[in-house]
């Protein structure tokens, strides 16, 4: 994946859309990256469809909202996160916003085996409102959420990698070669609780993505064992990493 590092530097959620459509060209080739996205566990079944905005609660002038559902597994909405994410950077290849739209709602929150997990708004937009570097964030340093770091370079990509609310639930804890990636439990007062949880889930997704991307870009050999999802404690492991030497 490390081909979308450029994009975690361009990459913005956008709510504001240009009157200009997406060409059916362009169309094309966005439901088609979806058929090339990486799983991080490649047993839960995801679907997706792409249907007008206007068609759904979605409160911003997008053309058009991508509905993600899946099969209801360990780490299911962790694996859609992951995916999803790549699938947003890619996007911002095309000059094409996107905005998870975490309040969006569908009409059927099933359809077969497969439970709604996200909607995500996209359109076309000033090509200005992307970003133009790693100056032009508000996240958490680094050594704020990743202890025992042995690379620095790896911290200043993940750093960049978007939450609900900017909430960054993610923790690190790095022994040598190893490191242990939480889910550290965090209250919003403008949300429900259950809500909330739900999208920090996604959020690890996204996390998990970033630090491939990271890795993989850094010419690291790696292997990963994965975690849970699981609601008990104030911090969750949600997955191991594994170096080997470059």
């Amino acid at each position: 994946m490390k081909e979308l590092l450029q994009y975690v530097y361009k990459r913005r959620s956008v709510r504001r859309y240009s009157e200009e459509k997406l060409t059916d060209e362009e169309l094309a080739q966005v439901e088609e990256y979806l058929h090339q996205l990486r799983p991080l566990i490649p047993d839960i079944k995801v679907e997706f469809q792409i249907v007008p905005c206007n068609e759904t609660n979605c409160k911003y002038n997008a053309e058009y909202c991508l509905l993600v559902y899946s099969e209801e597994k360990n780490l299911w909405l962790t694996n859609v996160g992951y995916m999803v994410e790549q699938w947003d950077l890619y996007l911002a290849s095309l000059d094409i916003g996107v905005c998870w739209y975490g309040m969006g709602k569908v009409a059927e929150e099933r359809q077969c085996d497969l439970r709604y997990a996200i909607m995500l708004c996209f359109g076309k937009c000033d090509p200005s409102v992307f970003r133009n570097g790693d100056y032009d964030f508000s996240r958490d340093d680094a050594a704020d959420f990743w202890s025992g770091m042995s690379d620095a370079r790896l911290g200043e990509i993940v750093r960049l990698a978007p939450s609900a609310v900017n909430s960054q639930p993610w923790r690190v804890d790095q022994v040598e070669n190893k490191f242990n990636v939480y889910r550290q439990k965090g209250k919003v007062p403008i949300l429900s609780n259950q809500l909330f949880k739900h999208w920090n889930k996604v959020d690890m997704g996204i996390f998990l993505c970033y630090m491939d991307i990271a890795l993989e870009s850094e010419g690291y050999i790696y292997s990963r064992t994965l975690g849970t999802e699981s609601d008990e404690g104030k911090r969750v492991l949600v997955a191991t990493y594994t170096l080997d030497d470059k």
